[in-house]
Order: C-alpha cells, then sequence, then structure tokens
C-alpha cells in the first residue's frame, strides 16, 4: 500500500469521524432545542396555570368579598329598619296619647261646657223672672206716675246726692228714661262683644300664619334646631288651646239679646197700651205704634216718637250683634278645627 492510498485511507476515516461527530453534533443540538422547547411549553403552561389560578383565587376573594359586603349591607338594613320601626312605634305610642289626651280633653270641655250651660240655663230661667218681675213694677210704677200726675202731685228725682229737686214726670218720659238707659248699655256691650269677636279672629288667622314662618325659620335653622316637624306641630297644637274660646260668649249674649229683644216689647206694649203679638215683629209693632200716634195729628205726643226712634235704634244694634254672635260662632268653630284637625297635619297644605 503505498502512501497516497494510505493518506486516501486516512482523509476517509477522517471525514467519517468528522461526519460522525457532526451528525452527533447536529443530533444532540436537536434533542437540547428540543428539550429547550419542552422546557419552556413546560413553563408556559405552568405560568398559564398559576395565573389562572391566581385569577380563580381573586375571582373567589371578590365574590367572598361581595358577600361579606352584602351581608353586611344586610345587617345595616335590618338594624336601620329596626330602627325605622322603633321610631315608628314611639311615634305611633306619642301620636296615640296625644290624640288620647286631645279626645279627654275634649270630652272634659264639653262636660265642662254642657255644666255650665245647664247651670246659664238656670241662673238665665231664674235672672228671666227677676227681669219680667221688674217691668211688672216698672208698669206699676208709670201707672202710679200717671196717676200722681192726674191727681196733680209732684214726683221727687234726685238728682245730686243729698239735694233734691222737684220734676213732673209723665208715662211717655219715664219710658223714655228706661230706653235711654238700656240703650247706653246696648251700646256697651255691642263693643264689648266686637272687641272679643276680633281678638278670637285674629288669633285664630294669625296661627296658621305663624306656623308657616316658624317651619321656614325650622328648616333655614334659625330656630327649634333639636326639634322634628311632628314637635312643631304638637307645639302649635297645644298653642290653638291658649286661644280665647268664645262659646261660653256665644251663649251668653244669644240669651242676653233675647232678654233685650223682650224689653223692646215691654217698652212699645207700654207706649201703646196695648199688647204687643209674640208673632208680631219689633219692628212691625215699633211701626204701627208709629202710625197710631201719627194720626192723632194735633194731639200726637212727640215724646212717644223720639221714644219709638230710640227703641229702633237699639233694635238696630241687637241685629247687628246677632250678627257678630254669629261671625264669633264660626270663628269659634275654626279654633275647635285647629284644635282637633289643624291645616298643619297631613291631611293639610303644609
Amino acid at each position: 500500500m503505498n502512501s497516497w492510498q494510505l493518506s486516501l485511507i486516512v482523509l476517509v476515516a477522517l471525514a467519517a469521524m468528522i461526519g460522525s461527530s457532526g451528525w452527533c453534533i447536529l443530533r444532540h443540538g436537536r434533542e437540547r432545542k428540543q428539550q429547550v422547547e419542552k422546557r419552556l411549553r413546560a413553563m408556559e403552561k405552568a405560568a398559564a396555570e398559576k395565573a389562572t389560578a391566581e385569577k380563580a383565587a381573586e375571582e373567589r376573594k371578590a365574590q367572598m368579598e361581595g358577600a361579606a359586603m352584602a351581608r353586611s349591607a344586610e345587617r345595616l338594613a335590618a338594624k336601620r329598619l329596626a330602627v325605622e320601626q322603633a321610631v315608628a312605634e314611639k311615634a305611633a305610642v306619642e301620636k296615640a296619647a296625644v290624640e288620647q289626651a286631645i279626645a279627654e280633653w275634649a270630652a272634659a270641655e264639653q262636660a265642662e261646657a254642657d255644666r255650665a250651660r245647664h247651670q246659664r240655663a238656670s241662673e238665665d230661667h231664674q235672672e228671666g223672672e227677676a227681669s219680667h218681675g221688674r217691668m211688672r213694677a216698672l208698669e206699676d210704677a208709670i201707672t202710679e206716675w200717671i196717676e200722681a200726675e192726674r191727681e196733680g202731685n209732684r214726683l221727687t228725682a234726685t238728682t245730686t246726692p243729698g239735694k233734691p229737686t222737684d220734676k213732673t214726670y209723665t208715662r211717655t218720659e219715664a219710658i223714655h228714661q228706661q230706653v235711654r238707659s238700656v240703650t247706653a248699655l246696648v251700646e256697651k256691650e255691642a263693643c264689648d262683644l266686637e272687641f272679643i269677636k276680633n281678638r278670637i279672629d285674629a288669633d285664630v288667622d294669625f296661627l296658621p300664619l305663624e306656623f308657616q314662618q316658624t317651619v321656614e325659620d325650622w328648616k333655614a335653622g334659625k330656630v327649634f334646631r333639636r326639634s322634628t316637624f311632628d314637635d312643631l306641630k304638637l307645639r302649635f297644637r297645644y298653642k290653638a288651646y291658649s286661644i280665647e274660646d268664645g262659646y261660653e260668649i256665644f251663649c251668653i249674649y244669644d240669651e242676653w239679646l233675647s232678654q233685650q229683644r223682650q224689653k223692646l216689647r215691654v217698652f212699645i206694649r207700654l207706649l201703646s197700651v196695648a199688647e204687643v203679638e209674640p208673632s208680631e215683629s219689633i219692628q212691625a209693632a215699633i211701626e204701627r205704634v208709629e202710625k197710631n200716634e201719627r194720626e192723632k195729628y194735633l194731639e200726637m205726643d212727640v215724646d212717644v216718637i223720639f221714644t219709638l226712634r230710640d227703641i229702633r235704634a237699639i233694635l238696630e244694634k241687637l241685629i247687628g250683634m246677632e250678627t257678630m254672635l254669629k261671625e264669633l260662632e264660626a270663628v269659634c268653630r275654626k279654633r275647635s278645627e285647629q284644635i282637633i284637625a289643624p291645616s298643619w297635619e297631613a291631611r293639610g297644605s303644609l
């Protein structure tokens, strides 16, 4: 074997060795790459599983927190509902107590009014009998004065204590004096009645306005900051109690007016020397007596005409007082409504 063949064999061996080494290296690299890729896929899978697990854990945590918040909200709502129910029950109890107090007060007031009415009726009956007796006594006195005039006697009227003055009175003059005294009395009572009616009416009309202004100031935090709206309503409901009640005055004046009308009928009967029928009105009786007196012409008694004029003036005053009494009744009814069912309750406009 020569050197060329040997060299060829060596070259072939080297080539084989190099090829075998390269194939081994290539195979090892491919396996290495596959392992790396496999490891990467495993890592990605592990990372994905970890992310999924973390997301699931976060979702479970969020669900648990949401459930806890829901339970907490339910507990708070239940607690709030219990507090509101307790407050509503307390308010209902207080309202029932107030309504009961008002009902008891109204019943007591009605009972007292009935008792006072019966007592007044008895007293008025007695006073009516006494008044009737006084009227009869007045007629008897006037009759005596007439007889004294016919006999020419002088009747003495005292004008100053301790200083007597002689004065002759006729029947008509005596009646006119009594009419003047009734005129003064009726004028005084008319002024008093009008004052009382106007005062109660002003208080009754002003109370809702005062309540409205107080509510506005309360909303603005100017007054009663620690009071509730119900406290304000109750406060003004009690305040309505303090307004003077005119029902008793209404009953007293109603009977008093009847007595004054009866007096006018007595005066007219004395002037006409004839009975005044109960069915005949006072105005008609005045006109009848006045007509009869004017028909006497020269024998007409002017004092009778003047006395009838004063009686007519008294009658007009009494009619005016009757109108005021109707207004007073309406005012008293309005006051009662403010106590029992005031306009600032739930049914009202406020």
